[in-house]
């Protein structure tokens, strides 16, 4: 099954008058790797929330925002009036001479100070509310899942369009090898033939033994038997309900192997110029495979 590791998804409700929304935003990774921003009285549910990605999701960066609409923002900036602020420095100015610090004040310590404050007046999250989380952690994720399926048939689509271009393009090497090996073979007798005027000084089993050798580095029946091995296998994978992308990433590796060796084996410009091909296309699709879970 063909998944795509990009994709969106995200879900919003409200609870207890607080409206909660939860994207989920999934990018290229060689492994499964989840960042979670979300308001800091659910940073110890981190954990939980990463074990409900993992069990849909293999591969990929996964960002996860959680985020509550400005009822929090709007209850801090109320903390920030002018009075509140004198008495953020006047409490920093007491640190300071307790401490014996000569450092100066700046506002980014009266900032910190008083998100320390309001996160301390934010309450916990208990077990209802923790769970209406999760339900839209859940649709988000479905969201994002159908997303990452509809782009991975896309995917799919062109890669076995490209599979069956390669398919085609190698069809005729076997035949085409086994001509040339012919014409080689006679080439060789012909050669012998006007070298050595005394055909009774002509080691017939030496001239074989030497054709039977040439045959042998120029059949390429094996290599295309592996590629073609090789692309059943890639079509099973493809198709199975596994995730397959670093399957199928093996497979066209082996498949480049292969081809590189019978464009070095057959030396002929012919099968050399078909195999350049082959690997293009293969590259095509090695690109596209970057892009599947």
């Amino acid at each position: 099954m063909i998944v795509s590791m990009t994709g969106f998804g995200r879900a919003e409700g409200v609870f207890n008058n607080k409206k909660y929304s939860v994207e989920l935003r999934s990018l290229n990774n060689r492994y499964l790797e989840i960042q979670i921003k979300s308001p800091k009285y659910l940073i110890a549910k981190d954990f939980e929330i990463k074990d409900i990605i993992r069990e849909k999701i293999s591969r990929g960066k996964i960002y996860v925002i959680i985020s509550l609409d400005n009822e929090i923002e709007q209850e801090f900036l109320s903390l920030l009036t002018p009075d509140a602020l004198k008495s953020y420095l006047q409490v920093l100015k007491n640190i300071r001479k307790n401490i014996g610090s000569s450092e100066k004040i700046k506002i980014d310590h009266i900032l910190k100070l008083a998100e320390s404050v309001s996160s301390e007046m934010i309450p916990g999250v208990d077990d209802t509310e923790f769970s209406f989380i999760k339900s839209l952690l859940h649709e988000s994720l479905g969201d994002l899942l159908i997303m990452k399926q509809n782009e991975g048939k896309f995917l799919e689509k062109d890669i076995l369009k490209r599979i069956d271009l390669i398919e085609s393009a190698y069809s005729g090497f076997e035949e085409f090898a086994k001509v040339k090996i012919q014409k080689e073979r006679d080439k060789i007798k012909t050669l012998v033939n006007e070298i050595v005027s005394d055909q009774n000084n002509i080691n017939e089993n030496r001239i074989e033994l030497e054709i039977a050798l040439l045959a042998e580095k120029l059949d390429i029946t094996e290599e295309c038997t592996r590629l073609q091995s090789h692309i059943k296998y890639f079509r099973n994978f493809i198709s199975s309900d596994e995730f397959s992308g670093r399957r199928l990433n093996f497979i066209l590796q082996e498949m480049n192997r292969e081809v590189n060796t019978v464009a070095s084996k057959s030396n002929d410009a012919v099968i050399s110029q078909t195999s350049a091909v082959i690997k293009e296309e293969l590259e095509k699709i090695r690109e596209q495979v970057q892009n599947i879970e």
